[in-house]
């Protein structure tokens, strides 16, 4: 795991990226890939169920793939975090959430979901700062035994305090590539998905310099 000193831009996170998982997009790929191919199914089946059998069938099954979903986004978080820091996670690391702390996964996806909601019926604004704030949650949950469920958006929150300008514009430099995943239908996602997450997970390490 690196160490910094100083804050990185950008462009040093993403170059820094590329160094680090140069020989492990192999590896990248097919985490994303798992990823991709259970969000698919989990579309489609909802969908046809919704179309075929009774409509309402896509209100549990959304809410049961929503949840699904954060839990094998905890375990694609760890995943790139290991990758970022030069490591070689195996693709099972992809399902690590599916452990004892499956429970804080989902009390922390929830909450952070109704935050959401309530700051977006407020104000546009307000609902992507709060989202900005809460982005690091998932990061500190994985890397700290110390987090928990109660302070995971907390401190979160305060390791992004003065960093949301930088974590914005590290978003903003993915634009063209998250309007290719759009235009893909998600496909893009495979190399998209393991080059972000990554550079997410070297931005997740600056912040720690002063944290």
């Amino acid at each position: 795991m690196a160490e910094y000193d100083f804050y990185l831009t950008s462009k040093q996170i993403k170059s820094q990226t590329k160094d680090n998982i140069r020989g492990s997009w192999k590896l990248a790929r097919q985490g994303a890939f798992v990823l991709y191919l259970i969000f698919a199914v989990l579309v489609a089946t909802t969908v046809l169920l919704s179309i075929f059998v009774k409509w309402w069938i896509s209100i549990p099954l959304g809410i049961i793939s929503y949840l699904l979903l954060c839990v094998l986004n905890y375990g694609r978080t760890k995943f790139t975090l290991e990758l970022s820091r030069e490591g070689t996670p195996k693709v099972s690391v992809l399902f690590c959430g599916f452990s004892k702390k499956i429970g804080a996964i989902l009390v922390i996806s929830i909450k952070r979901l109704f935050l959401s909601i309530f700051w977006l019926i407020m104000l546009i604004v307000p609902f992507f700062v709060k989202n900005i704030g809460y982005s690091m949650s998932t990061l500190m949950l994985i890397d700290d035994e110390k987090t928990n469920k109660a302070n995971a958006l907390k401190q979160s929150k305060k390791i992004m305090t003065k960093n949301y300008g930088r974590y914005f514009n590290l978003v903003m430099s993915f634009l063209g590539w998250f309007m290719l995943e759009i235009l893909t239908a998600g496909i893009a996602f495979i190399w998209v998905g393991a080059y972000f997450g990554a550079s997410k997970a070297i931005f997740y390490d600056n912040l720690k310099t002063d944290f």
